[in-house]
C-alpha cells in the first residue's frame, strides 16, 4: 500500500509538474529552442483566430515580469507570444549581442515566430514587440527578415552594422521605434543610427524620441507605445 501510494504521488507530482511547464518551439535544423508564454488580451481566448503579437522582453528580465508590466494594457483582441531569451542572465534571460550569435539566433527567431504563427490559428503576419536586448532583436528582424511580420516595434533598441553580415534585407515590415531622449542604458544617438542603418536598406521607419529615459515602455510613454501596437492590430482584424 505504501508503494502504491508512494508512486501515485510521484505520478502526481510528474503530472504536475509537466501541466505548468511552460511551452518551448524547437527550431529544425538547429539545437535552439524557445521558451514562451502565451496571453490573451481583449475578448478573446485560445481556439479564436486572431492576430499575434510576439514580444521579445529586455535582458535580464522574464517573459511573465514583461507581460505583467509593459502589456498589461492591452485591451483589443489579440494572441500574445512572450518569447524568452535563450541566453542566461541574472534571474531572468538575455538576447545575444555578438555578432555570430545575432546570426544564429537571429534566423532562429524568424523560424520560431513563423512555426507559432502556424502553430495558432492567426490572422495576418505577426506584429513583433522588442525592449532593449529585445529591442536589438526586434531591429536585426526589421533588416534580415521583415518579410515575417506586418509590423515591427523597437523600443529603447540598437543596432550596428557589424552585427548585420553581408547577406542584408527583405524589407516588408513598417517599422514604429520608440527611445527614450534621456535613456542612459542605450543612447536616442544609437537608436537614430539603428534608424539609419534601416533607411539606407529602404526599409519605411517611423522614429519617435520620447521624454523619458530607457525604462519608458513601462513609464512615461507605456500608453502611447500601448495605443500605437493596438492600432496595427486593429488593422489586422
Amino acid at each position: 500500500m505504501k508503494k502504491f501510494l508512494l508512486l501515485l504521488i510521484i505520478l502526481v507530482l510528474g503530472i504536475t509538474q509537466w501541466w505548468f511547464k511552460d511551452p518551448s518551439i524547437s527550431v529544425p535544423g538547429s539545437d535552439i529552442s524557445f521558451g514562451y508564454l502565451v496571453k490573451y488580451a481583449g475578448d478573446s481566448n485560445r481556439n479564436d483566430y486572431l492576430p499575434m503579437l510576439v514580444a521579445l522582453h529586455g535582458n535580464g528580465d522574464t517573459a511573465s515580469n514583461f507581460y505583467e508590466t509593459a502589456l498589461d494594457q492591452l485591451k483589443v483582441p489579440v494572441r500574445i507570444i512572450l518569447l524568452k531569451g535563450p541566453l542566461s542572465y541574472g534571474r531572468g534571460s538575455a538576447w545575444p549581442w555578438s555578432a555570430a550569435d545575432f546570426k544564429q539566433y537571429g534566423d532562429a527567431v524568424n523560424e520560431a515566430i513563423k512555426l507559432l504563427a502556424h502553430k495558432f490559428p492567426t490572422r495576418g503576419k505577426p506584429v513583433l514587440l522588442g525592449f532593449s536586448g529585445g529591442g536589438m532583436m526586434a531591429y536585426y528582424q526589421a533588416v534580415k527578415h521583415g518579410d515575417s511580420y506586418s509590423s515591427i516595434f523597437p523600443v529603447s533598441g540598437r543596432l550596428s552594422r557589424d552585427l548585420l553580415g553581408d547577406e542584408l534585407s527583405r524589407p516588408g515590415a513598417e517599422v514604429i521605434a520608440f527611445h527614450g531622449r534621456n535613456d542612459s542604458v542605450i543612447s536616442v544617438a544609437e537608436g537614430r543610427n539603428a534608424v539609419d542603418i534601416l533607411q539606407d536598406n529602404d526599409i519605411e521607419v517611423k522614429f519617435t524620441a520620447f521624454d523619458g529615459g530607457h525604462l519608458g515602455i513601462f513609464i512615461d510613454e507605456k500608453a502611447n507605445i500601448t495605443r500605437a501596437v493596438e492600432q496595427k492590430l486593429v488593422d489586422l482584424m
